[in-house]
């Protein structure tokens, strides 16, 4: 069963129980490095405003596409009772992780696909996860659901240390109970959820929650994160569609000049511009480039690869990070199509911009992206690390005797 079609199908038919959430507070964020620190003060921007706001949730801010009742119930019974295109199950290429690599270095951040939207972010000091789903189906229960087709890259209790956990919304590819629990128990690190997400969290046993509105952030250690729009919808029942906020993030590190961005779930929109304009140039931008088949269905929640390019541009982001594809089978194109329209968006953008320094950087699940901190944070050098000493040998051998390319 596909996650999305479950949800309007939900919305349409009403044949699915509701969900209670229980709400609890907290004052305090408890940490490592900083014992009962403050709960940082929310501040907004000047574009800040609850234009998405609804009396009983939340709204895109833009009209939606037209989704004809009739079409859309038809094919997704027609996905129900056929199940999965095993044709099209193609997940995304992985290797072994050394373990070894699993530490932050005081000179560099790293960014690990973990699989589907879990991205990893390994900073000189401080460590970031978003959307942390590490079970093996994206479902309420654990016999039906979206299954996962590639494991992650590691486990949690591998991970030396979570500092900050970043959520975009509350679909059960991006907000899974199991991986959340586990993450609270092991590493107890504060949680960034936006609006109305906490108190599924704090249903959960999680205390140490900052939750913002879109245009909202907080400064808290040595960085800014904001809460940024996005175009999608929320829910995990029949009964709690759009009661919760569904948002991206932006993560500014002042003290080393480095600026990441994630994008969550979303369909493709003007905000994207709006983004770098109020807030500044992301150096990498995790953008999702999956499920966006059948079009006229999936382009309202979900930018197509040639879009998230796009939405890159708009950034003005240097790396392009994609992520939302090749783990779970949640719409129609196979799975492996995605990095392949992207990577053609990119070379046919390349032939008019062939002296930009701008890259798309397509990894396998347990690959990185490795950002090398120069000592006055002024240049940074951009490399795909992989666990392969084969590699690493042939990349010595480049750098020892590089090869002349002929040019084209």
């Amino acid at each position: 069963m596909n996650i999305y079609l479950i949800h309007f199908l939900m919305k349409k038919t009403q044949i699915i129980f509701a969900f209670s959430m229980l709400i609890s507070c907290s004052s305090y964020i408890n940490t490592k490095e900083h014992s009962m620190h403050p709960i940082p003060k929310v501040q907004q921007l000047n574009i800040y405003n609850k234009k998405h706001h609804t009396e009983d949730g939340f709204k895109n801010l833009y009209p939606s596409p037209e989704r004809p009742f009739f079409k859309s119930f038809f094919w997704i019974s027609n996905k129900l009772i056929t199940g999965e295109d095993k044709s099209k199950i193609v997940p995304a290429d992985s290797i072994s992780v050394n373990l070894d690599d699993l530490k932050n270095s005081s000179s560099e951040y790293k960014f690990w696909w973990v699989g589907h939207s879990t991205v990893l972010v390994q900073g000189p000091k401080f460590t970031f996860i978003t959307d942390p789903q590490f079970s093996d189906r994206a479902s309420p229960v654990s016999f039906a659901g979206p299954i996962r087709h590639k494991p992650p890259a590691f486990q949690i209790k591998d991970i030396p240390k979570i500092d900050f956990v970043l959520i975009s919304h509350n679909h059960y590819d991006h907000l899974d109970e199991n991986s959340i629990k586990t993450i609270h128990q092991i590493h107890d690190p504060i949680f960034f959820v936006p609006l109305k997400v906490g108190e599924i969290l704090k249903d959960w046993g999680i205390q140490k929650i900052v939750e913002l509105d879109w245009w909202e952030y907080v400064e808290i250690f040595d960085f800014k994160i904001y809460c940024t729009p996005a175009r999608h919808f929320s829910s995990r029942s029949l009964w709690d569609r759009n009661k919760t906020l569904w948002g991206g993030w932006f993560v500014e590190d002042t003290k080393h000049q480095f600026n990441f961005y994630f994008a969550g779930d979303t369909g493709y929109e003007a905000f994207f511009k709006e983004i770098h304009d109020h807030i500044g140039k992301p150096h990498v931008a995790l953008i999702p480039i999956g499920a966006f088949e059948p079009r006229w269905f999936m382009r309202e929640v979900h930018v197509n690869p040639e879009e998230a390019f796009r939405a890159f541009l708009d950034l003005d982001a240097d790396v392009l990070f994609p992520i939302h594809w090749g783990t779970f089978f949640l719409a129609e194109e196979p799975m492996d199509l995605p990095p392949k329209r992207l990577k053609e968006s990119y070379e046919n953008w390349k032939k008019e911009n062939s002296s930009s320094n701008k890259s798309v950087k397509i990894l396998k699940i347990g690959e990185f992206i490795k950002i090398t901190l120069e000592q006055n944070y002024g240049s940074r050098l951009i490399s795909l690390e992989r666990e392969s000493k084969l590699f690493l040998m042939q990349k010595v051998l480049l750098n020892m005797f590089p090869l002349e390319r002929e040019s084209k």
